[in-house]
């Protein structure tokens, strides 16, 4: 009790000797205030790099519902599909949000959840590029009009859109040591199809524009598909051997 006594009057006697209380309490005030910024700062911080997948789920969330307007009106399976790769984007990218989550707060089963994750993701992409496939293949047999000016012009915003998105993980990626986690990788991989997809559609677009060749639209979806199956195997060998080395 004494130490605390002592402490005290040292106290009193200091603001005392400032010129009383008043500016004493003035100095705590400013003092607590400059903390409480300081914490403001930090958790605000922690919020904009404590998830690097808010702002690529926000972006891509909107546009989705542009492209999947823009094939419908248009007839492009190849604005199509990358409005499917869009959509599957969001979910993966939705997957990777709670999955990072997770990880931060120190989730004991973090790592398991990150692993299937993963794989939930890079399965959906092999379902997205198997339709796709089918359906292009249909096109092939029974060739669809399709409106190549509109399409272009779609793609080209989609291609804008996805290259702010491969940017700012790129960034995080660049940020994080250029250490990027299976959950990562998956969820870049959905994009770096939509990016293709975008470079796809675009030139589908100015192809039927200029020539008329309405068959270019399903073979470029087929040739994407086939490329973005490589990849995704390539993911899935690497998911597995994560997990086997988990066991092990």
């Amino acid at each position: 009790m004494k130490p605390s006594h002592t402490h005290s009057e040292h106290t009193h006697a200091h603001n005392h000797s400032h010129g009383g209380s008043h500016e004493g309490c003035a100095h705590d005030h400013a003092t607590d205030h400059t903390t409480h910024d300081q914490h403001g700062d930090h958790g605000h911080d922690d919020h904009a790099h404590g998830n690097p997948f808010w702002i690529p789920f926000l972006a891509i969330a909107f546009f989705t519902v542009v492209e999947f307007a823009g094939g419908i009106w248009t007839q492009s399976l190849a604005l199509l599909s990358d409005a499917w790769h869009m959509l599957f984007d969001v979910l993966a990218l939705g997957l990777a949000m709670w999955a990072a989550h997770r990880a931060r707060t120190g989730h004991p089963a973090s790592q398991q959840t990150e692993l299937r994750v993963s794989m939930v993701n890079a399965v959906s992409m092999l379902l997205v590029t198997a339709g796709i496939v089918i359906e292009a293949i249909e096109r092939l047999k029974h060739p669809v009009s399709v409106a190549g000016g509109y399409v272009s012009v779609i793609a080209l915003m989609g291609l804008l859109v996805n290259l702010f998105v491969a940017k700012h993980m790129h960034h995080q990626h660049e940020h994080h040591g250029g250490d990027a986690s299976l959950n990562h990788r998956a969820a870049f991989l959905h994009v770096l199809g939509d990016l293709l997809g975008s470079v796809t559609a675009v030139a589908a677009g100015v192809v039927i524009y200029f020539t008329g060749w309405m068959t270019i639209d399903p073979i470029l979806s087929i040739l994407i598909s086939l490329l973005l199956l490589v990849v995704t195997l390539n993911l899935i060998r690497d998911i597995y051997r994560g997990k086997t080395g988990h066991h092990h």
